[in-house]
């Protein structure tokens, strides 16, 4: 018997049923959306644009609740703000060039190189860059890293740091950069997917994760303690200022 292209009633229940998921979600969608602006009685141009990088414990969404250390701290400016999800620095970094952002939050340290590029507000937490193996790893020390692959999330300041180690122990390093958050990366690396053994991360972020993956090792530091600031164009000094005050 062939099947029949006739349109059944059950089948036309069914469509109406996925649209109104459809349109609930994109309702759902729209709610969460307007969570991100924050407006006090101000001019329009007032509003700080702000690109901030979706990381753990620095800025997240749970359920229907957006929360971070970098989220509180905007949130406790008392200035209006319109806020913009990014997944990495250089994605912020290049709509504050192209001035579409006023100020960036992102996984991006204090360094001599960045500070001939950007203005820096003053460090809203310290922390640093640890490597990531199963409980069963065996690198004890940065320098059983040598041709050892690593993986990091794609265009993270770490591959900066990597590959300055590598020159430092004298060996080579083999950086993968992968298209994933820190938190993905740890999630696969936890599972054993996609060939990740070793990862290097923000040691904030491992922590966070370290009681819903207790086979991750995060024993063994990479970098030293960091400045973690925001960062704004070199002609933003009046803006910084007013930043610095609200921080401290």
């Amino acid at each position: 018997m062939k099947n029949s292209l006739s349109r059944k009633p059950g089948s036309r229940l069914l469509l109406y049923i996925v649209l109104l998921i459809v349109t609930l979600g994109a309702m759902f969608s729209l709610r969460r959306c307007q969570q991100f602006d924050h407006h006090e009685p101000a001019a329009p141009s007032d509003t700080l644009r702000i690109a901030i990088q979706y990381a753990p414990g620095s800025f997240y969404m749970q359920d229907d609740t957006l929360g971070g250390v970098d989220y509180d701290a905007v949130c406790r400016l008392g200035l209006p703000y319109r806020l913009y999800p990014i997944t990495n620095p250089a994605e912020g970094l290049a709509g504050l060039n192209e001035g579409r952002y006023d100020l960036v939050i992102a996984d991006m340290p204090l360094t001599a190189d960045s500070t001939s590029e950007y203005l820096f507000t003053e460090p809203v937490y310290v922390d640093r860059q640890v490597l990531v193996q199963r409980a069963d790893g065996a690198i004890t020390s940065v320098i059983d890293l040598a041709d050892k692959t690593v993986c990091v999330p794609e265009n993270s300041p770490m591959v900066t740091r990597l590959e300055n180690l590598s020159d430092e122990i004298g060996a080579p390093i083999i950086i993968d950069e992968r298209p994933v958050t820190s938190e993905k990366l740890l999630i696969e690396l936890a599972h054993g997917h996609n060939n990740v053994n070793y990862a290097v991360v923000n040691e904030s972020v491992a922590q966070l994760l370290a009681t819903d993956y207790p086979n991750l090792d995060f024993s063994v530091p990479v970098s030293l303690n960091q400045f973690q600031p925001w960062i704004l164009r070199k002609d933003a000094s009046a803006l910084r200022d007013t930043l610095n005050a609200r921080l401290r």
